[in-house]
């Protein structure tokens, strides 16, 4: 998607990435340079100012950058938050599944208790017992009474 470039666009470029056309936003460029080639006398001055600017910033110096401060700056800036989650295998939520078995456990515990006593109907029933029998691969009231015994 090409924008549609204004006079006021191509002064603010011109005025912050400078006179050369490389140094502009390659999104815009093309638009830029095309405006720019249409009205000439139009950019001349700012052109003129911008690279009179880019000569005065070119002249100066490379700054020595103290190492010191570099290492102070490093130092200084924000570090990643630490918790506990590189312990959890890089699960974000640890919680997440835990609270999901908790959950379903729970479930499985109140169908358990509460659907042969809620249920008068022997049919139905048979019918939950034998789901429960096939979801859990054993019989729940047998697996109590061995235990008890």
């Amino acid at each position: 998607m090409t924008r549609r470039m204004t006079d006021d666009r191509l002064l603010d470029i011109i005025e912050i990435w400078g006179a050369e056309a490389h140094g502009w936003p390659e999104a815009e460029r093309a638009a830029a340079e095309a405006l720019l080639a249409e009205k000439p006398g139009r950019f001349a001055p700012a052109l003129a100012a911008a690279r009179e600017l880019d000569l005065m910033l070119g002249a100066l110096p490379e700054p020595d950058m103290p190492r010191a401060l570099t290492d102070a700056i490093i130092a200084a800036a924000p570090k990643p938050a630490r918790g506990l989650l590189p312990r959890w295998g890089g699960m974000k939520a640890p919680w997440v599944p835990a609270s999901g078995f908790a959950a379903a456990a729970f479930g499985l515990f109140m169908g358990l208790t509460i659907a042969p006593v809620a249920s008068a109907d022997d049919e139905v029933n048979a019918e939950v017992q034998e789901l429960v029998i096939s979801a859990l691969g054993f019989e729940p009231a047998n697996y109590t009474l061995e235990e008890m015994e």
